[in-house]
């Protein structure tokens, strides 16, 4: 079995081969060929675009192959044989890099919350399980007291080499996050002013300027700090870019009335209609100015400056329709009549105020309601991530929601409490570096080790404030409501890799020994299980039917069995759930070489594809 992850460059030179056969000549691009195909499309000289240090190696790094997968930890999940949710602890390029294959267009919005290159912010260095801290003083970045010494990296506000680090950090990511999108799907992006210029030049880059949908505003903080310098900023931004817009269809959705928006429309008169809400029959540009006159012998003129907003014929035939109302006592200025059965729900605006959606001083008392110990200082609020959710994904169908820079894990609370508000089957999938807390932390005092102890920490006692808080509601849902989550870890292959530097012909010999068994010490089923289905691009909360000795995947007709020991009846019974292909262990045939030769055969004249690991 190969044991890579998918091979994201072969993809899309596959892609490329497939609309353009005639410009690969021995397996390259002939880039002469490709030029003449386009024509005057193809420009290879200086355009407009985002540059810095350090670019040219971020493709080397999309391009690097990686046999990581993900190791199963049950004992941090909830629910496990029930939920449809993920929690992954580790690096999130090597998550992506682990999904891609499986999850490929089938996400259907991505928030993300990352560092925002303040000068405090988290470096994404080699080694995770450092603290902010401490990799700062060994990097030489701070002193003994934490103060900024040097002007290098992502921890200083200055410097040529602070947005060239962010941005070698952050292209192969949303690269590759992207590549996960449906067709139709959205992608937000936190930030605020440090970065946001950079921001929108990458992802115009990586997902096409004709896709940006919006820049947001969002107000969060509804007090002005003094002791500012110059302006005190009472905002950050969302930045939202669309996997592919169609003109024709929108790719977010409207917003639900709210019963402030509703109490707008009364009903004075008694109509049987329903509320409605006055309308002028007058606008700023319309059909004509011309004086109306109806039927009870009222004359109407529009104000100077304005114009009808209907047309003679249009007016008449709403006052035959009762939509035109006069007062009380028919003396006032006649208004059109709006029903509010007749108004759909809201259109976003691209400002975003803290009463609305939550400010981050809200934010720190939401995660405080559920941990008194303090143990986060950042987290975004969950009204936020409700907004983004309701305008980035359906209600009625099982949208997957990806953020791979969890923090404190608001994304996955917030899917959860919309769910059960809304009535709706959002699934979420979070990844989260085990960056360890400083032990000087309220966090680290109160047990907490990493920020993924404290997300999944979070994750748990919010589902189950949700289900106290919310019994009856949830008793009357058709689809129970998913409060729990898997958890994984990204970790190496449960499959030996074979050294390529080793040219020692004895030391050769040793490993082509070792490897006659490809599986590494130790290795449990529940891990063996998950790689083998996400190195087949199947996810690994995939329907899987269980059996006594093997499990059977519908979706794929994929039997797996990890049996130690293969029979005749064994391989009978695993034939007989009519699958396709068929994944088992090689060491379960033993030395018997004539059974593997007979069952090969026989799956074989059943059309069955067998491959032994």
């Amino acid at each position: 079995m190969n044991g890579y992850n998918d091979d994201i460059t072969n993809d899309q030179l596959a892609k490329l081969r497939q609309l353009f056969p005639e410009v690969f000549a021995e397996d390259k691009i002939d880039w002469v060929r490709l030029k003449a195909t386009l024509g005057e499309a193809v420009d290879l000289g200086e355009r407009y675009g985002l540059g810095w240090k350090g670019k040219s190696d971020v493709f080397a790094k999309i391009q690097e192959k990686t046999v990581e997968t993900l190791h199963v930890d049950r004992a941090n999940s909830v629910d496990w044989d029930a939920t449809s949710n993920m929690f992954i602890e580790g690096d999130n390029l090597a998550a992506l890099k682990i999904l891609h294959k499986s999850y490929y267009g089938k996400v259907k919005m991505i928030y993300i919350d990352p560092p925002y290159n303040t000068g405090n912010d988290f470096v994404y260095n080699d080694d995770f399980k450092q603290t902010r801290a401490s990799y700062a003083a060994e990097a030489g970045l701070t002193d003994d007291e934490g103060n900024i010494t040097r002007d290098d990296g992502l921890r200083t506000n200055t410097g040529g080499h602070k947005h060239s680090n962010w941005l070698n950090m952050m292209y192969p990511r949303l690269f590759l996050a992207r590549n996960l999108l449906r067709q139709d799907g959205v992608i937000f992006v936190s930030i605020d002013d440090n970065e946001v210029h950079n921001l929108r030049l990458m992802m115009n880059e990586i997902f096409g300027e004709e896709n940006f949908v919006a820049q947001i505003v969002w107000q969060k903080k509804y007090t002005q700090s003094n002791d500012a310098k110059n302006i005190s900023c009472t905002h950050e931004y969302v930045m939202c870019y669309a996997r592919s817009i169609n003109e024709r269809v929108s790719v977010l959705n409207r917003l639900p009335r709210t019963e402030q928006q509703n109490s707008r429309y009364t009903n004075p008169d008694d109509d049987p209609r329903g509320p409605w809400k006055a309308i002028p029959l007058h606008a700023r540009s319309g059909n004509n100015s011309q004086e109306v006159m109806f039927t009870n012998g009222r004359i109407w003129h529009p104000p100077a400056g304005t114009y009808n907003r209907f047309s003679q014929e249009k007016i008449k035939q709403l006052e035959a329709e009762g939509r035109i109302y006069f007062g009380k006592n028919k003396d006032s200025t006649p208004v059109f009549k709006r029903y509010l059965d007749e108004v759909g729900d809201i259109l976003p605006v691209s400002l975003w105020k803290y009463d609305e959606v939550g400010s981050t001083d809200k934010a720190r008392q939401e995660l405080k309601d559920l941990m008194p110990e303090n143990v986060f200082d950042t987290p975004k609020p969950l009204g936020l991530i409700k907004r983004i959710c309701q305008i980035g994904t359906s209600l009625e169908s099982n949208d997957i929601i990806l953020d791979f820079f969890s923090g404190s894990g608001t994304t996955a609370h917030a899917v959860m409490q919309l769910n059960a508000e809304d009535g709706g089957n959002r699934r979420w999938i979070c990844v989260q570096l085990p960056e360890l807390a400083d032990e000087k932390s309220e966090a680290y005092k109160a047990g907490y080790r990493t920020i993924a102890d404290i997300a999944r920490e979070r994750i748990r006692r919010a589902g189950a404030k949700i289900r106290s808080d919310q019994t009856d509601k949830l008793a009357s849902r058709n689809v129970p409501l998913d409060l729990g989550f898997r958890a994984y870890r990204v970790s190496d292959s449960n499959f030996k890799q074979w050294n390529e530097l080793v040219s020692d012909p004895e030391e050769i010999r040793q490993q082509a020994l070792a490897s006659l068994d490809p599986l590494e010490d130790g290795v449990t089923d529940d891990d063996l299980l998950t790689e083998l289905l996400l190195k087949r691009g199947i996810s690994p909360l995939a329907q899987i039917d269980q059996y006594d000795n093997f499990c059977f995947i519908p979706s794929e007709k994929l039997v797996i069995c990890l049996a130690h020991s293969m029979t005749e009846e064994l391989f009978t019974t695993i034939l007989a759930t009519k699958p396709s292909s068929i994944i088992i262990l090689d060491r379960a045939f033993g030395d018997d070489i004539n059974l593997k030769v007979n069952l090969l055969l026989q799956a074989e004249r059943q059309g069955v594809e067998v491959e032994a690991i």
